[in-house]
């Protein structure tokens, strides 16, 4: 069953402020969307057809494929520049910006726009929506002030879709580049002395460079579509102090007949709002599973099977609840 899309929260955080006098977003003016030149399919990182069978898509990366046109880049990466003053730091991403939709106007009409998502969902070869926590549907990635830091290091995503949209010319840099591990999570957290739970955290170490592909970005404006969770990616360290500005605009499936790879850890970030993020996530996913059992549920149906109909829908929400009751302690 498809969930239908989940409204944009009525309220911002209070710690949030939304930036002045911004431009509108004009998709006939701001998009220039041109197909992925290549994609590589979860069979070629040697995922298996069960593992496959439980993802709501069978693509692991694609790309590069042009997103945006030049007053569109132009447009985006003056309002991160904006933005920038604003970034954080973490030990794995080296300067990062939280919320963005809450603190433009513009790049959340950018992050909800009907043409970009029907766009990414054909890429996907599946129904996708801006993720149903607005802290993950934009997060902004800075070039770290400390050159000999890593732009970010290996990892897999905690939610299950994104693409990396580069803002910055490639052509002013050396080094950042995006690569992925042509492997599945399981080698790779063998690789790096980890396990499968470690990849979302920072690791230093490095993979074999001939099982690395590091698909080059024309131009700002370019983008490549990763299903983030099971892809282990990074992007590399700048040769020299520059600009470097991607900004990673995270989706959900609306198939929720699959499991939700958003990993319960992100309600634990410490984002404002993120906790009532995660509820709203999870009810959102449980509200689409009762509106099909409700549907469908033969009326012959013995009382164990609607029992577990019943767990399967709401399983969610029990979970969250765990979460959430766990992090109160």
């Amino acid at each position: 069953m498809l969930a239908a899309p989940l409204p944009f929260p009525a309220q911002r955080p209070s710690s949030y402020e939304c930036l002045p006098e911004e431009p509108p977003f004009d998709p006939a003016r701001h998009l220039a969307l041109e197909p992925p030149r290549r994609s590589w399919r979860l069979t070629d990182l040697g995922y298996t057809a069960e593992q496959i069978r439980r993802c709501a898509s069978q693509v692991a990366v694609a790309g590069p494929f042009r997103l945006l046109s030049e007053e569109g880049t132009a447009l985006a990466r003056s309002v991160a520049l904006r933005l920038r003053e604003l970034s954080q730091t973490s030990e794995r991403t080296a300067k990062y910006l939280a919320g963005g939709v809450y603190r433009s106007r513009f790049l959340r009409d950018l992050c909800h726009c009907p043409m970009v998502i029907d766009f990414v969902s054909e890429i996907a070869g599946c129904a996708l929506l801006p993720h149903s926590m607005p802290s993950q549907q934009l997060y902004i990635n800075y070039a770290p002030d400390d050159p000999s830091q890593a732009v970010d290091t290996w990892h897999v995503d905690s939610i299950g879709f994104d693409y990396v949209l580069m803002l910055s010319d490639p052509r002013t840099f050396s080094g950042g580049r995006f690569e992925f591990f042509r492997g599945t999570q399981e080698e790779a957290a063998q690789l790096l002395q980890t396990d499968t739970h470690g990849l979302t955290e920072p690791n230093h170490r490095d993979l074999p460079q001939d099982r690395v592909e590091s698909p080059p970005f024309p131009a700002g404006g370019y983008a490549l579509f990763q299903q983030g969770n099971l892809v282990v990616h990074r992007a590399t360290r700048i040769e020299h102090r520059t600009e470097r500005i991607t900004m990673v605009p995270g989706l959900v499936a609306r198939d929720t007949t699959c499991p939700d790879p958003t990993k319960n850890t992100v309600a634990g970030w410490g984002e404002p709002g993120i906790e009532a993020e995660f509820a709203r996530h999870k009810a959102w996913l449980a509200h689409a599973k009762l509106g099909e059992l409700i549907e469908e549920l033969h009326p012959d149906a013995a009382a164990p099977d609607i029992c577990a109909a019943l767990h399967r829908s709401v399983d969610d929400v029990l979970g969250a609840i765990a979460v959430l009751d766990r992090l109160s302690k």
